[in-house]
């Protein structure tokens, strides 16, 4: 993707001794917003561009997503309004608006936020932008398990934090494609089981999110395309408790001097607790997204 860097693979010395496997680690905490959000929202912007300048854009968004919105948006010349909870972390919402989006605040609830987002887009008549199910976000998304198939050699075992299903979906459709013989293996909270419901219900439901350390990763269902795609080509999903996120997060700020939040080290707290069948390949853990406030960084280092 010409507008964004390919984003570095860390062979982790620390995380390989502690579970006897050869761990890399994808930095998508390097990516000028912070996470793996900005290749989706500019791939998005750029399958229309001309009618996105003409309209601007809109999306909803819990933080992530809404600043690469932002940040992308202002890079192409485009007007974009986010609707985010009013609960949504108040950094994320300054952050957005730092990289000139308008925050709409909606209600609390998914249902608010997606009625809200819909209202906006029909009263505007602006270009939307679905943050994970739509072709264009997981064409985006995909681009990181293209740069992996580049990066590195032979069969992985590819961990993967999971919200709306996005960036799995994506990561294992060009994957599984260029290299079939890998494994894919999707990592959310237990406080929000969707895309491991889904499977076992064989189509996409509905759970009742519960707040979480990972913030990032909460939404009620994956999308109908992510979870078609998460079908076909992912190999598992598994879930993490709270407590697992925290040693996650802190594992990587002592052994690697990374700052990770609590959804983009999902796939490090998996393979801590022993969760993931690696059926003997190289590990790479994706770790998503780095936008964790320097607070609650120190107060889970110091619990």
């Amino acid at each position: 993707m010409s507008h964004l860097p390919v984003t570095p693979v860390l062979f982790s010395e620390a995380l390989s001794r502690m579970t006897s496997q050869r761990v890399w680690l994808k930095l998508e905490t390097t990516q000028p917003t912070g996470s793996f959000k900005v290749r989706p929202a500019f791939n998005s912007i750029l399958a229309r561009l001309e009618q996105a300048r003409q309209c601007g854009v809109v999306t909803s968004s819990s933080g992530n997503f809404a600043q690469a919105t932002a940040y992308a948006a202002r890079s192409l010349g485009v007007d974009a309004h986010i609707v985010m909870m009013r609960n949504a972390s108040p950094f994320k919402i300054e952050r957005t608006k730092s990289y000139g989006g308008t925050v709409v605040p909606c209600g609390n609830t998914f249902q608010e936020r997606w009625d809200t987002t819909f209202r906006v887009q029909r009263e505007s008549n602006r270009l939307l932008i679905h943050p994970y199910d739509s072709e264009e976000t997981i064409g985006g998304d995909g681009t990181v398990g293209c740069e992996l198939a580049d990066q590195l050699e032979g069969d992985l075992c590819v961990l993967v934090p999971v919200s709306g299903g996005g960036l799995i979906s994506g990561i294992a459709t060009a994957l599984k494609t260029l290299r079939p013989h890998c494994r894919v293996i999707g990592v959310q909270p237990a406080a929000n089981p969707s895309m491991q419901a889904s499977f076992r219900a064989g189509k996409p439901v509905s759970v009742t999110p519960a707040p979480s350390l990972a913030d990032a990763l909460v939404v009620a269902k994956p999308g109908d395309r992510t979870f078609a795609l998460a079908q076909q080509f992912v190999d598992d999903v598994v879930t993490i408790e709270e407590d697992e996120i925290v040693t996650a997060v802190k594992t990587l700020a002592v052994e690697q001097k990374l700052v990770v939040e609590g959804g983009g080290a999902a796939g490090v707290a998996a393979l801590l607790a022993g969760k993931i069948d690696t059926r003997g390949l190289d590990v790479v853990c994706v770790l998503s997204g780095g936008n964790i406030l320097p607070a609650k960084l120190a107060e889970l280092l110091a619990a």
